[in-house]
């Protein structure tokens, strides 16, 4: 059975960015995971070179794994930039981000992001997971939503020929920076202009809780629309980014309304160890235990869908080499 979970990046590791992901990639494949979601360098701008590309598609290729989904980057990340020893001002990342009004600033984002893609490529995976911060304030005036909008699509139509090209979708990912409603606002406008082949939503299901408690409409709206998962849980309060079954979130009904949907999976586990008080080895194994008994659901499920004459198979929206 195909399980994925996400690899971060610790810093309090020499060299994190080598030796310290390839252990946690060995311990992830001798736990019994298939595949991973690449998180390293997700919530900055760092420009990966393409040595780096090459060989951290090596190592992902030598553990024995294989890549479900990379975290992108839109160059709005709430970290610095510049670090200090000392305290006083330091710079946020927000040089490239391609919702910028300043075209510079927009057309540097666009690179960024075309980074990444890249690094999915060479990973052979399908998807580049992005965050697009829309906040409540974007549909109050038609305004404020062209002030939004005018930039986004035009740094899409610029790399949707791109994602084309290496076969790389962009998942859009539920986040908390706006109420529900408007996610599915900015689901709609996205939807309407692209295509499928080209763009679709990552489901973040512990986000989702968080602004529509108890309820899954995005699934339910968008569900041809769903080809990346980012699975965790919490007790509705904070983002927690536990195990599932360690918070409250309904597992049974988020299996069925994912098994309702074409999404291919396996379902990706958000869910960092430093969550857990327990060696990397021993939280990857129990990690593993959750994702084959939350897939079984899913599957489960399907078949129950099929049985009862209801279109469960899922079907594949994109075809990489």
């Amino acid at each position: 059975m195909d399980t994925c979970i996400t690899v971060w990046h610790w810093p309090h590791q020499e060299r994190w960015y080598d030796e310290g992901i390839r252990n946690s990639l060995t311990l992830i494949k001798e736990a019994g995971f298939t595949h991973i979601n690449w998180n390293p360098d997700s919530g900055s701008s760092y420009w990966l070179a393409d040595a780096e590309i090459e060989f951290t598609s090596k190592i992902v290729a030598d553990a024995g794994l294989k890549v479900h989904s990379v975290h992108g980057s839109n160059g709005r990340n709430p970290i610095t930039e510049i670090g200090h020893k000392n305290h006083g001002p330091f710079a946020m990342e927000m040089r490239k981000d391609l919702l910028s009004p300043h075209e510079w600033q927009r057309r540097s984002g666009v690179e960024l992001l075309r980074n990444r893609i890249d690094l999915a490529a060479a990973f052979q995976s399908p998807n580049v997971v992005l965050h697009i911060d829309i906040t409540d304030n974007v549909f109050r005036s038609e305004a404020a939503e062209q002030e939004f909008f005018d930039p986004l699509f035009q740094s899409l139509d610029e790399i949707r020929p791109y994602c084309i090209e290496k076969g790389v979708q962009i998942a859009a990912e539920t986040l908390l920076c706006a109420n529900a409603q408007n996610f599915l606002n900015l689901y709609d406008r996205l939807f309407a202009r692209y295509g499928k082949e080209f763009i679709g939503v990552c489901f973040d299901c512990g986000h989702w809780e968080l602004i529509e408690p108890g309820k899954l409409t995005v699934l339910e709206r968008f569900a041809d629309r769903v080809i990346a998962t980012h699975i965790h849980d919490n007790f509705g309060a904070v983002d927690d980014h536990l195990l599932p079954f360690d918070g409250r979130l309904d597992w049974h009904t988020i299996a069925s309304a994912i098994a309702s949907t074409p999404y291919q999976t396996p379902l990706n586990f958000e869910t960092p160890i430093d969550r857990y008080g327990i060696p990397e080895s021993a939280y990857y194994r129990r990690a593993h235990g959750v994702a084959v008994r939350l897939e079984e659901m899913v599957a489960e499920a399907r078949e129950r869908k099929s049985s009862d004459g209801e279109c469960a198979c899922p079907r594949q929206f994109f075809t990489t080499s």
